[in-house]
């Protein structure tokens, strides 16, 4: 069996870790990791039988096949320069990528410089700091990998991410961040509006834990909008143009809960534009209840600190 590439990491944090300690599950072996701070490196090192632990990028092995760098979007150049300026390493031989999900491979234009196959390669999945390292590096398997960068490069990637199971996206430059974009809503937007819904019962004194009572409905919903559509899948007084229960909803968010109502208003305009967009609704309909959401959020009484 021929040996796998010698990988390296820089950056160890949650992500990062994760994703080597998957690939050194699979026989890769860990020529060198380099972060900031020591003490997580080290103790990655021991999980991944690595002897080469360092804070500085010029410490990337020079025997390195693959170089990881997992470090905050807007360190990516930087190191990506301190890389090329300081290692020593088999440059026509490497390949090189980040997990950006915002940044394009140009970030690694130093490296590119140098002879190096670059791209970003991108989990969409999220790798909660909180979880033991161990079950992080099993969360690739069966997700997407978005992957940009020149064919080369996305080859490569597609060979690495194959290995973990996952399956790979290309992503041209320019949709770069729209991509991202639709990673923020799929993450971090949907968990607000699982917020709205945690306050909003806690608020109501419902005495059945809110999972409990609106998980059947967010589930079948959802699954509604996988199968036939987010537009087939919407429901509710927006839908039925019931502008009088929608006035008592902003009144009432307005008076106990004013924070929700942007959220509120901002999802009720979204799902009569789909609407309309989707012929539902007529323009007539359509500016009648954007007359509703504008007129009560114009309407809110200022707040004084």
């Amino acid at each position: 069996m021929p040996r796998l590439p010698k990988i390296s990491v820089v950056g160890t944090g949650s992500t990062g870790a994760a994703l080597c300690l998957a690939l050194s599950r699979l026989g890769y072996p860990v020529a060198s990791l380099v972060n900031r701070t020591g003490a997580p490196a080290k103790q990655l090192a021991r999980k991944v039988g690595c002897r080469r632990v360092s804070t500085s990028p010029a410490d990337v092995a020079g025997e390195t096949d693959i170089l990881i760098i997992a470090v905050p979007d807007d360190a990516i150049a930087g190191v990506a320069s301190d890389i090329a300026r300081t290692a020593s390493l088999r440059w026509k031989h490497l390949f090189a990528f980040h997990l950006s999900g915002a940044r394009t491979s140009d970030e690694l234009a130093p490296l590119r410089k140098k002879g190096a196959l670059v791209a970003s390669v991108h989990p969409i999945q999220t790798f909660p700091a909180s979880s033991p390292v161990q079950k992080r590096a099993g969360l690739f398997r069966g997700i997407w990998f978005g992957t940009e960068g020149e064919q080369k490069a996305a080859e490569r990637a597609g060979e690495l991410t194959g290995r973990l199971g996952g399956r790979q996206l290309i992503v041209r430059k320019e949709h770069k961040t729209l991509y991202h974009v639709a990673s923020v809503f799929a993450s971090n937007y949907f968990v607000v509006l699982l917020n709205a819904i945690h306050e909003l019962a806690i608020s109501a004194e419902m005495y059945v834990s809110w999972t409990e009572l609106f998980g059947p409905l967010m589930t079948a919903s959802m699954e509604h909008a996988l199968r036939d559509g987010p537009a087939d899948a919407l429901t509710g007084p927006v839908v039925r143009g019931d502008l009088v229960t929608i006035d008592r909803h902003l009144a009432e968010l307005t008076r106990r809960m004013p924070h929700l109502l942007p959220i509120y208003a901002m999802c009720g305009i979204e799902v009569a534009r789909i609407r309309k967009q989707n012929g539902r609704i007529g323009q007539a309909e359509y500016d009648k209840i954007l007359s509703a959401f504008r007129q009560r959020i114009v309407q809110q009484p200022k707040r004084h600190r």
